[in-house]
């Protein structure tokens, strides 16, 4: 995975939610604006018009599988999107999305995610995921499943640190805004804060890995948590967690004008 530095310049105010062809959708919501593809994951979150994410990506392995696998319309079939507005007295636009994957043989993965903005200027947003796997087959089901995370706060990815605390919770920090992400059920089974590139590259190898439990990172970092699962025929398991953006302390003044100014990186 290369990383290249471009420029995009966006406006929250008055953008409308729609789904594009081609697989993707935005949700939009007070300052933030959002960005999934479904054969990519989530691309983009701006805040106040400034780029923060470069990627969120799900895997799973399967007990037949011999490497990770990324939840995408290669691995699975795509069979359901919709995107909703679930605060429709405070902003007009989608700010939901609900997606169905499934691979033919009784594994269905369902995502949900809901964007909620803050006042504009302020520098914050807050996105809840749910994620919902099934065991629609007869038999007994084991598999993992990894989500991958890879923030460039202010558009910038090589000056961040991070670190995981309780096994749950995911920090980041730069020189002017943090990200944290909380499990808020169930924990994950490990958990790994390491070089993003690193550990994007060693969940899209062709072997089988899991996480290290590593707890801390600097530079260009990003985490990833682990879930082994053994479901029952027609059993369910949700995930259910919680990102939030905030300024870093001192650095709200940077914002404003200037602020819709955002940084972008892409493979």
């Amino acid at each position: 995975m290369f990383k290249n530095t471009v420029i995009a310049i966006a406006s929250c105010a008055g953008l409308a939610s729609v789904t594009f062809a081609g697989g993707t959708s935005v949700l939009s919501d007070a300052n933030s604006i959002a960005e999934f593809n479904t054969s990519s994951g989530q691309v983009s979150w701006l805040v106040d018009g400034v780029e923060q994410l470069f990627t969120q990506e799900f895997y799973f392995r399967r007990a037949s599988d011999t490497r990770e696998l990324r939840l995408d319309t290669t691995n699975m079939s795509l069979d359901g999107i919709f995107t909703s507005d679930t605060n429709p007295f405070s902003d007009t636009n989608d700010d939901a999305l609900a997606q169905l994957y499934s691979d033919g043989n009784g594994l269905q993965i369902e995502t949900l995610f809901t964007l909620r903005g803050g006042t504009a200027g302020s520098a914050n947003a807050d996105l809840a995921e749910q994620i919902t796997i099934r065991n629609n087959s007869a038999s007994t089901m084991t598999l993992s499943f990894f989500q991958f995370v890879d923030f460039d706060l202010g558009g910038d990815f090589s000056d961040d640190s991070g670190q995981i605390v309780g096994g749950n919770t995911a920090q980041q920090l730069d020189d002017d805004f943090s990200v944290s992400e909380t499990v808020v059920t169930p924990a994950p089974d490990s958990f790994q804060m390491s070089n993003a590139v690193a550990l994007s590259a060693m969940l899209n190898d062709n072997a089988i890995d899991n996480l290290n439990g590593a707890a801390a990172a600097a530079g260009d970092v990003g985490w990833s948590f682990q879930w082994n699962l053994v479901l029952a025929a027609g059993e369910q398991f949700i995930i259910s967690k919680d990102k939030s953006i905030v300024p870093a302390p001192g650095s709200i003044m940077l914002l404003g004008a200037a602020g819709l100014l955002g940084t972008r990186r892409r493979r």
